[in-house]
């Protein structure tokens, strides 16, 4: 009888310590953050991932009272640091800031990690449009002229893009769809690179960042026929949209986003979104982002998720309709 009673009481006497023990670990989580975070990105140094955390993380630090510390990891356009975000633990201490290739790569790549269940999207950075350049040789000076030309001539028009699966590439064939036209794809390995190809007349057309494309269109060495979003570019607002080109719905942008591993708590997650939108909300901040020609976003992890999950499938579509390949 009396070991029970020890027993009970010794029991007993454990009960206030494991609250504690919960208690510590709540206040841990309500402390949030309360060690120096990893951003990850999964490009190279001085990209437009890069450029868009390195101007908006000095702001979100100071807010968060801790250091973001940027890992730049480039390797197979971008799956091998997503996988690493995506394989980390969901405590808000490994963030993921990427491009829209994150859409794209599960179609091409068969990543071992599933982008829309192993990853929590938190708000979308910024997007850039991109224009659509022609080679002035080309005779059409309009949307509606050029694809004129294109099924007069099928075949013989070739689109430029800095390669197989990036935006440039997928702009391209989501225009020969809406169009249906024959257009042939020509792969480069970099941006200046499809640009000059096209200025050169190699290739007669290319998908382009709108601040990079847009001095060659005011200097005519290209012709900068339409942007691709729904809505016309504050850089060149005398440009129309493909949309209003006779391409009704047609809307690619190249977007930038954050996300953190799935199962990353709600409160968490909230928190990262709420620091990272007054960060896009400060002008100064915003001066900078607009000057770089990106258009700043900030919506909530609620309105950003079903918007990547439509682009999964829009390129998964795409993908598999054009019968596009990896590079080996």
């Amino acid at each position: 009888m009396q070991n029970k009673i020890v027993h009970h009481g010794f029991m007993s006497s454990l009960l206030p310590a494991g609250l504690i023990v919960a208690a510590s670990l709540a206040h841990a989580q309500d402390a949030y953050p309360n060690r120096p975070i990893r951003l990850l990105i999964p490009m190279a140094a001085g990209g437009s991932s890069d450029i868009l955390m390195r101007t908006l993380s000095p702001k979100m630090s100071d807010n968060l009272g801790q250091q973001i510390v940027i890992d730049n990891r480039p390797g197979a356009n971008g799956v091998i640091g997503e996988e690493m975000v995506a394989r980390s633990a969901p405590d808000g201490y490994t963030w993921l800031v990427t491009s829209i290739a994150i859409a794209i790569n599960p179609s091409l790549y068969k990543p071992a990690y599933n982008v829309v269940t192993d990853l929590t999207p938190v708000s979308n950075l910024a997007d850039v449009d991109l224009l659509l350049g022609v080679n002035p040789g080309v005779p059409a000076k309009s949307v509606t002229e050029l694809i004129a030309y294109a099924k007069a001539n099928p075949g013989k028009l070739n689109y430029a893009s800095f390669g197989i699966g990036s935006i440039a590439h997928m702009a391209g064939e989501l225009f020969k769809q809406a169009s249906k036209t024959e257009i042939v794809h020509i792969a480069y390995k970099a941006t200046p690179q499809a640009v000059q190809e096209t200025i050169a007349g190699q290739t007669q057309m290319v998908f382009g960042g709108t601040p990079y494309m847009l001095p060659h269109a005011r200097a005519g060495r290209l012709r900068g026929v339409a942007v691709s979003s729904l809505h016309r570019s504050p850089l060149a607002p005398d440009i129309p949209t493909l949309d209003e080109s006779g391409l009704p719905g047609f809307d690619v942008t190249a977007w930038f986003a954050l996300f953190v591993p799935a199962k990353t708590p709600p409160r968490i997650v909230a928190r990262i979104n709420a620091v990272l939108a007054e960060a896009l909300r400060d002008p100064q901040l915003r001066g900078i982002i607009e000057k770089q020609g990106f258009r700043p976003g900030g919506n909530t992890s609620a309105e950003f998720t079903p918007f990547f999950r439509a682009e999964v499938a829009k390129f998964n579509a795409l993908v598999k309709t054009a019968g596009i390949k990896p590079e080996n």
